[in-house]
């Protein structure tokens, strides 16, 4: 038992001298000096190629790039422990131990904890080496890749200016008017020959109420010759006849001025007038009585005068009619046109037909141009109709087929 207990003090007495000596043993060791081991360094490089166009270079600093750094799996370097020198000898040597005391003979101590063994150094930190690689420059995204631009349109070129505007054609003449010759007749196979051969013939009248089988197709006028019984009979059928066939005039009296003639006063005709001629106002054009050309007083335009006179504004008259007989040539023409022009003022300036006229000496066929170019021109349009004495062998007509010199020229061919 007490060499039990003498072992353990010896232990105890071992271990706190080894305490205590540790930290002066620790301090009088010279420094150890860290020394690091050479690792393995691998260096990542990435390149990188921006194409920049010449022009488009970017204007503003781009924003780096962070790349995560590359992590390489530590390599601890190994611990290298460099031999302690020997501690030297002490200078003054610890006194020889003292003998322990003795063991107490009631209790016995409890053994000694194990000696804590020295904690083992931190291992040198880790050294990690990275390759720090320069930002990266952020360029701005490249432009998309320039498409070629479709070449521009062509010019449009303007339309050639439209060919000059033709003048408008004039506005074509209005229609010439329906021819003013007519036919005076009493044979109206003569008319059929004549009209044949022209179409310058419009119309015609033979003295009377009936055409005596007109086939020609041309307007008929029947005429009232006198108030006489024998030819105011059968008047009002043979105007309705010819009112319903197309004719749009009547004719009056013919030449009552000249004794030959229907040989009237002015007073019976205008009393004849009211009596056969108002009826069919309205219905057609109604013609004073035709008078002659002759000069004397109460004859022609003198007895026209004395009509009107006699009428008093009872007389329904839309038109008159005239005859003339003179010598031929330009001076006969020049005559009877001027005759015409005084008819014109007789009849209170209502239009005038010429019923009847002629060249009874001279140049007919020279009086026969002058006085249808007169008469056919705008001097003379208050003369709506005229007719030659007469549609017969020995004037108008050579033979019962063809016309006469003067007729061709009436009837302008």
């Amino acid at each position: 038992m007490h060499a039990k207990l003498s072992v353990l003090a010896l232990a105890a007495a071992a271990s706190v001298q080894e305490v205590c000596a540790g930290p002066i043993h620790r301090h009088k060791h010279p420094k150890k000096e860290i020394v690091y081991a050479h690792t393995d360094v691998v260096v990542v490089t990435e390149w990188v190629t921006h194409t920049v166009i010449a022009g488009h270079e970017p204007t503003e600093a781009p924003a780096p790039i962070v790349e995560a750094p590359v992590v390489e799996a530590p390599i601890e370097a190994p611990a290298v422990e460099t031999p302690a020198p020997a501690d030297p000898a002490p200078e003054n040597p610890p006194p020889p131990p003292e003998d322990p005391p003795a063991p107490s003979p009631t209790s016995e101590a409890p053994p000694p904890p194990p000696p804590e063994s020295e904690a083992p150094p931190p291992p040198p930190p880790e050294v990690r080496h990275h390759h720090r690689l320069p930002p990266r420059l952020k360029l701005p995204p490249p432009p998309p890749p320039e498409t070629e631009a479709p070449p521009p349109p062509p010019a449009e070129t303007p339309p050639p200016p439209p060919p000059p505007a033709e003048e408008p054609a004039p506005p074509p003449p209005p229609p010439a008017p329906a021819s003013k010759r007519g036919a005076a007749y009493n044979d109206p196979k003569l008319v059929a020959a004549m009209v044949s051969q022209t179409d310058k013939i419009t119309w015609a009248y033979n003295w009377a109420s009936d055409s005596g089988g007109l086939e020609a197709n041309i307007a008929f006028y029947p005429m009232l010759w006198s108030p006489a019984p024998d030819h105011s009979n059968n008047w009002d059928e043979k105007a309705e006849a010819a009112i319903a066939a197309g004719s749009d005039s009547l004719l009056s009296f013919n030449e009552p001025d000249i004794p030959s003639q229907a040989n009237m006063s002015p007073q019976d005709a205008a009393n004849g007038h009211k009596q056969f001629m108002n009826k069919y106002a309205g219905r057609a054009k109604i013609s004073a009585p035709a008078i002659s050309s002759s000069q004397s007083p109460g004859m022609g335009i003198d007895w026209l005068n004395q009509f009107f006179d006699a009428c008093g504004g009872q007389c329904q008259v839309d038109f008159c009619a005239a005859h003339w007989y003179g010598p031929g040539g330009d001076e006969g023409a020049n005559l009877f046109l001027d005759h015409i022009k005084n008819v014109h003022d007789a009849c209170q300036g209502k239009p005038v037909w010429v019923t009847e006229f002629a060249a009874e000496s001279g140049d007919i066929d020279q009086f026969m141009r002058a006085v249808t170019a007169g008469l056919d021109s705008e001097e003379f349009g208050f003369v709506e109709k005229y007719s030659y004495f007469m549609v017969n062998q020995g004037s108008l007509m050579s033979s019962p087929t063809e016309l006469s010199s003067f007729g061709r020229i009436f009837a302008g061919i």
